[in-house]
């Protein structure tokens, strides 16, 4: 007797070069795509358990106008960034990821502070 798993068809839209590169893949290999992606989503998700939450490196960024401000000003600078630019980075990105709803109170006099007024 075979063991079959019950299947469930998922759908997702991805960028056009991502379809390319698993479409060569599978012809290369002559897997079937079903298979190559819920082993690359099996192992995605096994890594995710495996590494700490703060060692994952997010492959997107969302930000504000000033956030990006703030990330050019440091990558183009040859200093270290002090203490302050990295708590306020790091707030920065905590307010995207809720939305401002936590933080908004907390960020605006940090900000102010910093410019002096």
């Amino acid at each position: 007797m075979v063991y079959q798993r019950k299947q469930v068809q998922i759908s997702a839209f991805i960028a056009e070069e991502t379809k390319a590169a698993l479409d060569d893949y599978v012809a290369a290999t002559g897997l079937k795509k079903n298979r190559v992606i819920e082993e690359a989503l099996q192992r995605h998700l096994a890594a995710i358990d495996e590494i700490p939450a703060t060692m994952i490196i997010e492959t997107h960024l969302t930000t504000t106008p000033e956030g990006w401000k703030m990330i050019c000003d440091l990558l183009d600078s040859d200093e270290e960034p002090t203490p302050f630019e990295t708590e306020s980075y790091r707030r920065h990105v905590e307010y995207i990821q809720t939305n401002g709803k936590s933080l908004e109170d907390k960020i605006l006099p940090l900000l102010h502070a910093a410019d002096g007024d």
